[in-house]
């Protein structure tokens, strides 16, 4: 008898918090339609109240309030991950303490120790971001001791308290560029911007690249429906991927409305990947 109870109370247990989590959810969509629709949050969340949501929610397990959840979270190769300086935040509110003990711009060492006295070290060197594959990030060029203490930072963090940070595998600087492929000529790009028709709202000229990418998009789905499911433009991925700004990005991926859903798909995944740069680069 006591056994049955047991799994009933634990069955019980189990719809309580589901029950909690949907009015959390509920809660936390409500906040997000509002938010995802102003310029307050970064452009991985505008006009996307779900993923919204899914960031405030994760973000309150953090402790972050729903305003940094939509500035602090964002999501790396699939999985969610914070700013290596918002893990050092969040640890020492909570009585960890961190210590730089080496800093330039080949080598950041940081050092950190939990209330009960643990301690965890990590160095990165320039060698060893060049051999993970993140130097491809231009930060990594023009502020490398920032990048450095970040890895070192995100590296001891997660070693030290895993509970803290729900086991968060990636920091946001984690995040690596592709290769910038070019296939034009300047004179080429330059002579296509210049034929191609501007919007009578836009207050600037596009930039040559996202008139290219979004002409290339947009022939794409002008064409006859074939029976080979339709495939991102390289054009197009190449100009988010390259992106210099979150304005920029928004203009290429507004050009790009209307294209399948499958292919929109794509392009919304790199330019998530894209803006969580650019706003680690502010």
């Amino acid at each position: 008898m006591s056994n049955e109870l047991a799994t009933i109370n634990t069955s019980e247990d189990g719809l309580d918090l589901l029950t909690r989590q949907a009015e959390a959810m509920g809660a936390a969509h409500k906040l997000a339609t509002v938010l995802c629709n102003t310029q307050m949050v970064p452009q991985t969340f505008r006009g996307k109240p779900d993923d919204g949501a899914a960031a405030i929610l994760y973000g309150a397990e953090l402790g972050l309030k729903p305003q940094q959840a939509l500035q602090q979270v964002f999501v790396v190769h699939g999985q969610p991950a914070i700013y290596a300086r918002t893990m050092v935040a969040l640890l020492k509110a909570k009585g960890y303490r961190f210590q730089t003990v080496e800093t330039s711009d080949e080598s950041v060492t940081v050092r950190g120790t939990s209330p009960a006295g643990e301690t965890e070290e990590s160095t990165w060197t320039i060698e060893r971001a060049k051999k993970a594959g993140y130097t491809s990030n231009k930060k990594y060029q023009t502020d490398p001791q920032a990048m450095l203490y970040a890895k070192a930072a995100s590296e001891v963090s997660r070693k030290l308290a895993p509970d803290v940070l729900l086991g968060i595998k990636y920091a946001a600087e984690d995040l690596e560029l592709e290769p910038v492929k070019m296939t034009a000529t300047r004179e080429d790009v330059r002579a296509k911007a210049e034929a191609a028709p501007v919007p009578a709202l836009t207050k600037k000229k596009p930039e040559p690249e996202v008139v290219d990418a979004v002409r290339a998009a947009l022939a794409q789905k002008q064409q006859p429906e074939q029976s080979t499911a339709p495939q991102p433009e390289p054009k197009a991925l190449e100009a988010i991927n390259t992106a210099e700004s979150v304005d920029q990005l928004g203009d290429i991926m507004n050009g790009l409305q209307g294209v399948d859903p499958a292919v929109w798909a794509e392009y919304t995944k790199a330019a998530d990947q894209r803006a969580a740069i650019l706003n680690g680069a502010q």
